[in-house]
């Protein structure tokens, strides 16, 4: 059974007040919903992106933990993605845009390129979970993740990871372009920059997703675990 609600929408400090005034005239963002079989999506918390803004790469790995002890518990599937080796493309692929090639990369950058695809001990996948190799910012672009999703009956996604702004964001866009119900736990995402990260979370919540904090998913991840026990 598929749940609809509505609810205030995620409106963080940032958000300008006549911005604030616009969204006020209507009743709140209306809400996806839970559908029927949920999985949780890490995306990219490598310890490349998490060390490279601790303050806030960290706290996101802690909330992640939290939310991925339950997930197990309730035996709901985990699917990770790392951005994949340039070395592992296709001859003709082109190179991302914005990406500096790899042989004019800097010391610091080749360090953090050795990170790119190393997920901390605490999150790390363990042998049930699949890993997906991603050539873009989208989890879904060039991957086979939406045919794992659909053999498996997932009609609702749970997405954490970094950066909020960038591949999480292309990920929910994408998962709910394939008809997948997007859930985004605030606190288990994180960006390098705070305002993108919180405009970010704002839009989502407006258009693709429903921005939810991560106790709220845990116990929706228990209750139906427990209704079909």
């Amino acid at each position: 059974m598929v749940t609809h609600i509505r609810m205030s929408p995620y409106v963080p400090d940032v958000i300008p007040d006549s911005d604030r005034r616009y969204f006020e005239t209507g009743d709140g963002a209306p809400r996806a919903g839970w559908g029927d079989t949920p999985a949780v999506l890490v995306v990219d918390l490598t310890e490349a992106f998490v060390e490279e803004r601790p303050e806030v790469g960290r706290p996101c790995v802690e909330e992640t933990e939290r939310l991925l002890e339950v997930a197990r518990e309730t035996e709901t599937p985990i699917f990770y993605t790392t951005p994949s080796e340039r070395g592992t493309y296709p001859r003709a692929y082109p190179k991302p845009t914005k990406t500096p090639e790899e042989q004019e990369a800097s010391p610091e950058r080749k360090e953090w390129l050795e990170k790119l695809d190393k997920i901390p001990d605490t999150i790390a996948p363990q042998e049930t979970d699949q890993v997906f190799s991603r050539p873009r910012a989208s989890a879904f672009f060039d991957t086979h993740l939406a045919n794992q999703l659909h053999y498996y009956g997932i009609d609702t996604l749970i997405v954490a990871g970094m950066t909020t702004s960038g591949c999480v964001r292309a990920t929910v866009v994408d998962g709910h372009s394939s008809n997948f119900r997007m859930i985004v736990p605030q606190t288990c995402v994180a960006d390098r920059s705070i305002i993108s990260h919180e405009v970010s979370l704002f839009d989502l919540d407006m258009k693709y997703a429903d921005v939810t904090p991560r106790e709220e998913v845990q116990s929706r991840l228990r209750e139906r675990a427990t209704d079909s026990a």
